[in-house]
């Protein structure tokens, strides 16, 4: 599944590009949200050097070894970071991962559903991937409504026993028709 880091997905007010040291405090951030901490995960990235470990040892790790990751999400008409979104390869699952976190002020906006877009119109484009799924917290209902609302089919719930947890599970084909989707 090696995919070279660029291309990168595109969408209309949204670019994408992979993370640099110089985005610890963004990912700092984001990463202390407190919706970041109840549907993601507390990472305990405390300071912007933790920042840095995590984009250096993590996020661009996970592209050298996979191909892919979570590209930074910027607006094009300012450049301004606002979150992240791409695929993560987990062992526990059959199907790479569509993943995406968003700064709370950019929720809302729909641009977390116009890179979820992008991300998939770029799968089916490069990649010959059948099929993605997706995993949200069982209380996150606005991630889940956007996983339907984009093309995914709720499969249940499955229990990941890498984060001890049980998380409702989604379902994404990724050969069907993409405009159905927009």
């Amino acid at each position: 599944m090696t995919v070279t880091a660029e291309p990168f997905p595109e969408s209309t007010r949204l670019t994408f590009r992979l993370p640099t040291p110089d985005d610890a405090v963004f990912y700092r951030t984001l990463m202390n949200e407190p919706d970041y901490h109840r549907f993601i995960a507390d990472r305990g990235i405390r300071s912007d050097e933790d920042a840095v470990g995590y984009i250096e040892g993590k996020t661009l790790v996970h592209f050298a070894d996979h191909g892919v990751g979570l590209w930074l999400v910027e607006l094009k008409e300012t450049g301004r970071p606002i979150g992240a979104c791409g695929l993560v390869v987990r062992d526990e699952l059959d199907h790479p991962d569509l993943g995406y976190a968003f700064l709370q002020d950019s929720r809302g906006k729909g641009y977390a559903a116009e890179a979820a877009r992008a991300v998939l119109a770029y799968v089916a484009q490069n990649m010959d991937l059948p099929r993605l799924c997706a995993i949200t917290h069982t209380e996150n209902d606005r991630s889940a409504s956007l996983l339907l609302k984009i093309g995914f089919v709720s499969k249940g719930q499955i229990y990941l026993a890498a984060y001890d947890d049980t998380s409702d599970y989604f379902i994404y084909d990724v050969k069907r028709d993409l405009s159905a989707a927009e």
